[in-house]
């Protein structure tokens, strides 16, 4: 099948080398960039104030990136034992590679997080959320309903690349598949597609994913059980050929 890869330039490769390794046609098209944030006087403060808090959550491979390079300024060592929660093994392995103690969710989005052990009685706790500057609420809003105190940082802006509305314009023969990683990337392949964007398979990364796909007027739609290579493999299999 010929799948369309819309993952950031710097973060598609070990995907796109899954995918052609399996035998599929692959078309990178960059759906995403990332420009990590100039931090300003409050952000400044959460972090030199790390050791205040009861732990960590990074809801993404770049949080944990510009989250552990933005420590590294203030601190010379991460606070010991203040614990890291990762939204998945990707996240987990930036963390991990800092020696720090990660707490991995099973299912690589928000809901899988707050299915932690460590972030179910976490009443009085002082919680600190590293994220995109526009991330969704539901984690901050379900510890604040559980009695904790959450702030979060801002660490990196996500857009549509100004070049991805003319590359989707030259991009023949089209896709059969495209893999949607997140709800923006699926926002903006909406704005570069238009009336396309439901033609192909789309596979999405999460079952609430996959019901916005379809509520969109989607058909073909199935959902991957993780935002591994080996989770689209998956899911690619599964599809007619």
């Amino acid at each position: 099948m010929r799948v369309l890869n819309p993952r950031p330039s710097r973060q598609a490769q070990p995907l796109s080398e899954a995918l052609r390794d399996a035998g599929h046609d692959v078309l990178e098209l960059p759906l995403l960039a990332v420009e990590p944030l100039a931090l300003d006087a409050v952000a400044r403060t959460q972090i030199l104030a790390l050791d205040r808090y009861d732990g960590v959550v990074f809801v993404s491979a770049n949080a944990a990136r510009y989250g552990v390079a933005a420590v590294s300024d203030y601190w010379p060592q991460w606070p010991d034992p203040l614990p890291c929660v990762a939204v998945g093994v990707a996240t987990a392995a930036v963390l991990e590679a800092e020696g720090l103690r990660v707490h991995i969710a099973a299912q690589e989005d928000s809901e899988g997080m707050l299915a932690l052990p460590i972030l179910q009685a976490v009443a009085g706790q002082h919680w600190l959320i590293c994220r995109g500057e526009d991330g969704r609420e539901l984690l901050r809003s379900t510890l604040l309903e559980r009695g904790a105190e959450v702030e979060t940082l801002a660490l990196y802006k996500r857009f549509l690349p100004n070049t991805a509305r003319a590359e989707w314009a030259a991009c023949y023969p089209r896709p059969d598949v495209v893999l949607l990683s997140s709800a923006m990337i699926w926002r903006h392949w909406q704005q570069i597609a238009g009336a396309e964007a439901i033609a192909p398979w789309l596979i999405t990364v999460s079952s609430r994913l996959a019901e916005t796909v379809r509520a969109a007027g989607a058909t073909r739609v199935t959902c991957a059980d993780g935002a591994q290579p080996k989770h689209w493999l998956a899911a690619l299999a599964q599809l007619p050929q």
